[in-house]
């Protein structure tokens, strides 16, 4: 082991167009107050553009706050669950679209906790000497797989991407423990049934073979136990106890999950990110928007200890232990930014609400609500 991995860049993509309560009330039975009682979500954003769009973004944000070029990488890793084609992966797309020829790259799907697994690949090959310098990017485009006609789960998911750049660390600073576990039979509580070679080669889809299964009670309970002992066993490894914590970043599922798990673990919520209220669930990229969004909000002082937490489909959690190091500011910004996009939220979702109707006994004329 040479070395441990610290955070030296940051960044995040925020799609332009939003999906507020209000515009879901015009969609589905539901309200803005059930939705905030429930999941303590108020909006989330709706991509226009793909996942790798998205990942360019931050990762631009990420190397400019690092002070690097494409070409200082040796590591491109991107944890997704919604990339736009299976091969080449997300990871070489933007690899190509950065320039950065000197990095390989490869792609982590872990659900929601993809970027969990992927800070603990990237770090592990720095800690071995395989990669010096990795960048990191979590990006979600999930509004294309969720069906807009039913109210148990188009609530909660939103679009984003996030990035960070891991470097050698100096002295204590960098990835002090890592928790990865996995539970396959548990993992029928949450399928996206697409995008996988099941099935017939054929160019019709069946909305009734693609949608979403989410059991939306037992998911809570396993999410709860799960993040609450994954971070207790990285603290162990890392010598700390949650006294120590200076913040927690979770993965942003549901506020109500988030309070549970910060109450069983009995850290002040004053300690926890929380950004659920205007991003939603955006699964791999969830942490690493949250965390930029903390460095921002001046949350992350130097040598801060941050545990990074989260809990996804597989069923896969997985938690970090970092502290981080001295600098808070960005040495450098980065203008790069998605194009303009001229379609109203609801064209966005015109081609799920079309695609998921005939389950709900809709037609393709219901799918934007009048005004």
């Amino acid at each position: 082991m040479t070395a441990r991995a610290a955070i030296t860049g940051w960044g995040k993509c925020t799609p332009p167009v939003k999906l507020t309560n209000a515009d879901l009330e015009r969609l589905v039975d539901t309200s803005d107050e059930w939705i905030i009682d429930r999941t303590g979500i108020r909006e989330r954003r709706v991509s226009h553009v793909e996942v790798v769009d998205m990942a360019e973004v931050a990762a631009r944000q990420a190397l400019a706050a690092a002070g690097l070029a494409p070409t200082d990488l040796d590591l491109v890793v991107v944890s997704t669950m919604s990339p736009e084609i299976v091969c080449p992966s997300s990871a070489c797309l933007l690899q190509e679209r950065l320039g950065a020829v000197n990095a390989a790259g490869f792609d982590v799907n872990a659900a929601c906790s993809g970027w969990v697994y992927g800070t603990a690949a990237a770090a592990s090959m720095i800690a071995a000497g395989a990669a010096g310098r990795a960048l990191l990017v979590g990006a979600e485009k999930l509004h294309w797989m969720i069906d807009y006609w039913d109210r148990s789960t188009c609530v909660l998911f939103g679009d984003g991407a996030g990035a960070v750049v891991l470097e050698p660390a100096a002295d204590d600073e960098g990835v002090l423990g890592i928790d990865l576990g996995a539970d396959g039979k548990a993992g029928r509580t949450m399928v996206i049934p697409t995008m996988g070679t099941r099935g017939s080669l054929t160019a019709e889809r069946n909305p009734y073979d693609h949608y979403f299964h989410f059991e939306g009670q037992a998911v809570f309970k396993i999410a709860v136990k799960g993040m609450e002992a994954s971070v207790l066993r990285v603290l162990d490894r890392a010598g700390l106890a949650p006294e120590d914590v200076d913040l927690v970043v979770p993965h942003q599922a549901n506020k109500r999950i988030v309070d549970a798990v910060v109450k069983r673990l009995g850290i002040d919520p004053g300690r926890v990110m929380i950004n659920i209220d205007t991003h939603a669930n955006t699964a791999a990229a969830s942490i690493p928007m949250a965390l930029n969004d903390a460095v921002d909000q001046g949350r992350v002082a130097p040598g801060a200890v941050i545990v990074q937490t989260a809990f996804g489909g597989g069923v896969t959690w997985g938690s970090t232990a970092i502290r981080w190091g001295e600098r808070t500011e960005p040495l450098g910004h980065s203008d790069f930014e998605l194009p303009p996009c001229d379609k109203s939220v609801f064209e966005l979702l015109r081609a799920s609400r079309e695609f998921f109707g005939p389950m709900h006994g809709k037609t393709n004329a219901d799918a934007v609500p009048p005004e």
